[in-house]
């Protein structure tokens, strides 16, 4: 088989690669395949990495096309020619590696199966199902028929939290739940750094928010429909963790106490025509997303502690809440802007009703505001990589890399190599530097942090650099194990500004 000559570059604004030349086709026989699933959060970051990683000009990406409007959220796959002098020792000489990167299931799709060495679905590129048409700069590829997608044991899985966590309601459907004792004994664990979270809400509750604290003193009268970190309005993590456990039915139940010492409820300051059903809508993950997990544990201590309260699961059709399972980033920027706006795009929102909804999200998501969902503060602190990184901000998750030890049949040979590589890159600054330049929200830099933790130092001042984005917090300190159910500390006597 031959290596065709690709015409066009590949932009970087959609992929993160640029420049063009030999490039690897479906038809090309691959001398290394490397099968990961789980956490989508980390997409960005591999092709970045591929990218430094790979002879320049010989990259191709191929996303699945099961939804036009968004190629590539389900399952991707990376085929270049690897450059051997930056993963030395490897037994072929620049090998074509095509890498397989399956994202359905999300974050427990790179833990349970992996864990345990099931077989789960991933996409091939050479069933005849990869074509390029422009202006597409990547190839489109169905899922749809017979030899599309194939049942396969990951040979790694990376998620956001750790791997420890993913058992109780965390589990999704289909595997079995994880053994915390079962990951410390056959699982290598690395850190890929740390990702920021927020709860967003539909921005007709923002504004509500907005007026309702603009009323009490707590905002500048000023400040309405402004997305400004001094703006932006607050919940608590009680009032949050309320929301997300269904013990707050209507936005109704939430008084406003004025400046003056009146009150009223919160549906007072809806917009005109905001709002025609004021039961809470929950826009919630569904079990085994990353994010879900991650707030469960911030906001319920679930399932870290004995009692602790669950998240809501199912919707309270009379008495509120209204609970929607989203099953992806993008079906949950859907859910928010649909009860938003009265529109059905997500499928939540067959009758077309304008309600106020709240959600969990990655930072990365929404920073040009094309959404019209809006991040709110917790407890007063904006959701923002400094913050995070001076240990003001909570909701943010560990991403981790993990994989079976060779005693347990895990990967050996070059295949280990070069996951060990990207494990050991996927948090270094200078890569989550370039991804965080997109997710710069009007209230400030957010998206992901690497970690004093993986050996990258914090600015002796302590000042946070946007530009070398690290936190000394932890959940894994003084050489233990990362446990997701710990409270973060500083690893060691590193500076941290107040």
């Amino acid at each position: 088989m031959q290596l065709k000559k690709i015409a066009a570059a590949v932009a970087a604004g959609t992929l993160g690669f640029c420049g063009q030349g030999w490039a690897l086709e479906p038809g090309v026989s691959p001398d290394i395949e490397i099968f990961v699933s789980g956490a989508g959060a980390q997409d960005n970051n591999l092709r970045r990495l591929f990218e430094e990683l790979c002879v320049a000009g010989t990259l191709d990406t191929y996303f699945d096309n099961a939804s036009p409007a968004s190629p590539g959220a389900l399952y991707t796959a990376i085929f270049c020619t690897l450059d051997s002098a930056k993963v030395p020792g490897l037994s072929v000489n620049n090998p074509k590696v095509l890498f397989h990167k399956r994202t359905a299931g999300a974050a427990a799709m790179g833990v349970n199966p992996v864990l345990d060495a099931q077989p789960i679905d991933q996409m091939a590129i050479n069933n005849g199902n990869c074509t390029r048409t422009p202006p597409d700069q990547f190839f489109r590829c169905r899922i749809s028929q017979p030899g599309d997608l194939a049942p396969v044991v990951s040979d790694a899985g990376i998620s956001n939290p750790g791997p420890e966590i993913f058992w109780g309601t965390n589990t999704p459907d289909g595997v079995a739940p994880v053994n915390p004792g079962k990951v410390i004994e056959r699982m290598e664990v690395k850190s890929g750094g740390s990702i920021l979270f927020n709860v967003p809400v539909t921005r007709s509750l923002r504004d509500a928010l907005q007026r309702a604290q603009i009323d009490s003193g707590e905002l500048a009268p000023e400040c309405e429909t402004q997305d400004t970190e001094p703006c932006m309005p607050s919940l608590s993590k009680q009032q949050i963790a309320s929301l997300f456990t269904g013990s707050i039915g209507k936005w109704s139940e939430f008084q406003v106490v004025s400046k003056n010492g009146g009150s009223a409820p919160l549906t007072t300051y809806a917009g005109a025509g905001d709002l025609s059903d004021d039961k809470v809508h929950l826009c919630r993950r569904a079990d085994g997303a990353g994010v879900q997990a991650q707030a469960n544990v911030t906001f319920l201590n679930y399932p870290c502690a004995d009692g602790a309260p669950t998240p809501a699961r199912t919707s309270n059709p009379l008495l509120g809440p209204v609970v929607l399972h989203a099953p992806s980033p993008g079906s949950m920027d859907l859910c928010l802007k649909d009860f938003n706006d009265g529109t059905n795009d997500s499928t939540f929102n067959p009758t077309g009703t304008k309600a106020w909804a709240i959600g969990i999200q990655s930072t990365e998501r929404n920073a040009n505001l094309k959404w019209n969902y809006r991040s709110i503060k917790i407890d007063g602190v904006a959701p923002t990589l400094g913050n995070a990184a001076r240990g003001h901000y909570q909701f943010w998750a560990d991403v981790t890399y993990q994989w079976l030890k060779a005693a347990f049949n895990g990967p050996t040979g070059d295949k280990l190599k070069i996951i060990e590589r990207l494990a050991a890159d996927a948090g270094k600054p200078s890569i989550l530097a370039k991804n965080n330049a997109a997710f710069v929200h009007p209230f400030g830099p957010a998206g992901y942090l690497a970690t004093s933790v993986a050996g990258h130092p914090v600015p002796p001042d302590g000042v946070f650099d946007p530009n070398v984005p690290v936190s000394p917090y932890t959940r894994g300190p003084g050489g233990l194990s990362l446990d997701t159910c710990r409270v973060p500390v500083i690893d060691g006597r590193k500076p941290n500004r107040l």
